[in-house]
C-alpha cells in the first residue's frame, strides 16, 4: 500500500478529566457554602443566646426579681453580629409579668433603641410602660390616709373611689372622681369631684367644711412613690386609666443599662 492510499487516523475521543475536575470543585464549593450558612447561623444563635442571659441577668438585679423569673427577650431582626461589630444593638424589647412593686405586681414592657455593646455607655432611647390591673390596683386602697375605701373602680381616665364616713351616729356614704397624674416621681391622686349621699358638690368646699377632718385623705391630693421600686434610670412620665388597668408611661432616654445603674432605685420628692 502505497502513502497516498494509508487512511486518515480518526482523532480519540477527549477524556472527561476537565469536566470532573470542575463537578468536584462545584460540590467543594457548595459544601464550603452550607459550612459556612451553618457556621453563622450557630454564630448568631450563640450570640443572641449569650446577650439574652446577660439582659435577663441585669433585670433580675435591677428589678429584685428571682433568678429563674420568666421574661420574654426580643433582640430584634437582623444579624446580631453584625450589629455588634458595629458597636451598638439596633433595638431590644422586654416583657415581664409580674413584678413586684411594693404590695402589689404589675406587667412592665421595656423597648430600648441605640444599645451600646459596652454597657456603661448610654443607650439612645427607653421607654416602658407598667400596666396595673385593677384588682391590684384596689389593694392601693389602703394607700389612701384617714380613710377606710369601701370600693375602687376604674373608668376612662379616672378612677371612682367610695367610703362611708361616720358622724356621730350616721353614717354617710362618700364618693370621688379621681384623676390621675404624674409628679416628681410619683402617682398623683386628685379629686375632680365629690358626692355626698347622692349629691354632687366641690372639692373645696367639702374639704373645708365640718367633713373635711373627716376624710382629709379622699378629699385632698394623695401621692403614691412608684419610683422607690424601679431603676433610677426610670422617669415616670405620664398616667393612662382604662376600665382594667392603670398604664404607667416611664422613659429613660440616655440611661445607661450596666447593672449597678439598673440596681439603683428611684426616689420620690
Amino acid at each position: 500500500m502505497t502513502t497516498a492510499d494509508t487512511l486518515p487516523l480518526a482523532p480519540l475521543p477527549e477524556t472527561p478529566k476537565k469536566r470532573r475536575r470542575y463537578i468536584g470543585w462545584a460540590i467543594a464549593a457548595g459544601v464550603l457554602v452550607v459550612v459556612v450558612v451553618i457556621g453563622a447561623f450557630v454564630a448568631e444563635s450563640v450570640a443572641r443566646g449569650i446577650a439574652t442571659d446577660r439582659i435577663h441577668d441585669e433585670l433580675v438585679t435591677g428589678l429584685a426579681l428571682e433568678a429563674d423569673h420568666p421574661m420574654n427577650i426580643d433582640l430584634g431582626g437582623g444579624s446580631l453580629i453584625v450589629q455588634g461589630l458595629a458597636g451598638t444593638v439596633d433595638s431590644v424589647h422586654i416583657a415581664i409579668d409580674d413584678v413586684p412593686l411594693g404590695d402589689i405586681v404589675g406587667d412592665i414592657a421595656l423597648t430600648a433603641t441605640g444599645i451600646p455593646i459596652d454597657m456603661d455607655k448610654p443607650v439612645a432611647t427607653v421607654d416602658a410602660t407598667v400596666t396595673v390591673d385593677a384588682a391590684n390596683v384596689e389593694k392601693l386602697a389602703g394607700s389612701v390616709e384617714g380613710v377606710a375605701l369601701d370600693s375602687v373602680t376604674l373608668g376612662d381616665g379616672v378612677i371612682e373611689v367610695a367610703a362611708t364616713l361616720e358622724a356621730l351616729v350616721f353614717s354617710i356614704p362618700v364618693s370621688a372622681t379621681v384623676a390621675p397624674s404624674a409628679a416628681d416621681g410619683q402617682l398623683v391622686l386628685a379629686p375632680q369631684s365629690i358626692t355626698i349621699n347622692g349629691t354632687s358638690t366641690g372639692v373645696d368646699e367639702l374639704r373645708d367644711g365640718p367633713l373635711g377632718s373627716l376624710a382629709g385623705g379622699l378629699f385632698g391630693q394623695q401621692s403614691i412613690c412608684i419610683a422607690q421600686y424601679l431603676p433610677a434610670i426610670l422617669t415616670l412620665e405620664g398616667v393612662d386609666v382604662t376600665e382594667t388597668a392603670v398604664v404607667l408611661d416611664f422613659s429613660g432616654d440616655g440611661a445607661v443599662l450596666g447593672a449597678d445603674d439598673l440596681a439603683a432605685k428611684g426616689t420620690c420628692h
